[in-house]
């Protein structure tokens, strides 16, 4: 006796309504199930006697299914394919006219499978990666060229060409258009970087490459939103934000003071505040400008403490015309009724940190930042600087290094290279990368 693998089991019943319909299984999947099969004549099961009925429905033990006088169709309801296929032996075995289905292999009872989501992994510690670009000239040729020097570093196993390596791990191409052409005869794991998306052109070149198992690495999350949303498999779609050379440095924020300098004489501008408030700050962000007699040691101190210093110890006017337009800031902190530099500073457009006193109060504009005691300007000078340090941190960690470990995070990940335990160490750290993907499974053991 066999399992009816050729036939839907609900046109089957319907087609014969004259057959007794038994549900072979009194367990929670049989009880759970039965009453969508549309009708049960009998329950079948080796505990029969203690069961005897479920719902008005007699449970029969199995050699009880001879006395049934006429065909049956049998519906074996347990999870395990193998008890399924010893209950078949049992049923063959008492020659009875039946026909067989089993509830677990049949299009009419679909199941979800895990199968498809599973993957294989292939342990290694080194990757064959080749790098597939045609225009090394163009900035995709520099992405090719950083990506490689990185990779080699990270001891993977790296060349550049213009076309495919069909015996590589992974395939790589750093212009998505360079791929029109998919020849799925070896195993190799194909990726390909994509710029930007403008047009329905590029739009069907990327569908025709994700419909063939390829993995599109964008540059935002935007754009994998995008492409999402225009009918781009998700699962094909992620994104890795692209690198910057950290060649270049941010420009201080220039601070500027052009008065005279009283400190040792008297107190009245307190000249000697700009160490305290300095102490409080990161010398790499800042440098100052000061024009005025009587700043040397002042000076000398502040650049013991880092700082950069342009000083002017006499006064020269077009020298002063040119360094007060160069100023971020112009800083005066005595009470004296005012400064004349503050009208020079507003003058040149100039924000100020100063002190709310005097005429400061009546040219109607505002101070920027009025500040009377050592805090105050301290908390000022703070705030600007972690404004600055800020900006320059949102891609302190997008350098090639980073960019090469994600890509090879993700190939790691397609060719089964590293267990998820490997692959996730980093979660938390960032969003783009392997984080991006949508994958399968995430409960690999």
């Amino acid at each position: 006796m066999l399992f009816n693998s050729r036939d839907d089991y609900f046109e089957y019943i319907h087609n014969h309504p004259e057959d007794k319909v038994v549900i072979y299984g009194a367990g929670d999947m049989g009880r759970k199930y039965y009453k969508y099969f549309e009708h049960v004549d009998y329950f079948c099961d080796q505990n029969a006697k203690k069961i005897k009925n479920i719902d008005g429905i007699t449970c029969l033990l199995p050699e009880e299914l001879k006395d049934i006088q006429c065909k049956m169709i049998i519906l074996i309801c347990v999870r395990d394919e193998r008890v399924a296929g010893k209950i078949a032996q049992v049923l063959g075995s008492l020659n009875l006219e039946a026909e067989i289905f089993y509830f677990f292999n049949k299009g009419s009872f679909a199941e979800f499978s895990y199968s498809p989501y599973k993957r294989k992994l292939n342990l290694k510690d080194r990757l064959r990666i080749r790098i597939i670009c045609t225009d090394g000239s163009w900035i995709i040729g520099k992405f090719a060229r950083k990506l490689q020097e990185e990779l080699l570093k990270l001891g993977q196993e790296v060349d550049i060409a213009d076309e495919e390596e069909p015996k590589a791990d992974v395939n790589h191409y750093v212009f998505y258009g360079d791929l029109a052409r998919i020849c799925n005869n070896h195993g190799t794991v194909r990726t390909s970087m994509v710029t930007h998306i403008d047009c329905s052109l590029k739009k069907d070149l990327l569908k025709l490459q994700t419909q063939n198992g390829v993995l599109c690495i964008c540059m935002s999350n935007e754009t994998v939103n995008k492409l999402s949303s225009w009918g781009i498999e998700r699962e094909k779609l992620c994104y890795v934000n692209p690198a910057q050379d950290g060649e270049i440095k941010p420009r201080k924020i220039i601070l500027g003071i052009t008065n005279r300098c009283y400190y040792g004489f008297d107190l009245r501008k307190r000249d000697d505040l700009i160490l305290e408030v300095c102490r409080h700050l990161e010398a790499r962000f800042f440098k100052l400008k000061i024009m005025g007699a009587g700043w040397g040691e002042i000076v000398s101190q502040l650049e013991q403490l880092g700082f950069e210093v342009e000083y002017y110890a006499e006064f020269n006017r077009e020298i002063y015309k040119t360094l007060m337009t160069s100023l971020d800031y112009w800083i005066y902190y005595g009470f004296d009724e005012g400064a004349m530099g503050y009208l020079d500073a507003l003058a040149a457009g100039v924000k100020t940190i100063c002190t709310p006193q005097g005429y400061h109060l009546d040219t109607g504009c505002g101070l920027t930042y009025p500040c009377s005691t050592i805090d105050d300007f301290a908390r000022a000078l703070k705030q600007i600087q972690e404004e600055k340090r800020k900006i320059v941190d949102a891609v302190k960690d997008w350098t090639w290094e980073n960019y090469a470990k994600k890509h090879l995070e993700i190939w790691n990940y397609l060719t089964g290279a590293k267990t998820l335990k490997d692959l996730y160490v980093n979660q938390n750290g960032y969003m783009d990368g392997i984080f991006s993907m949508l994958l399968p499974d995430i409960s690999e053991k």
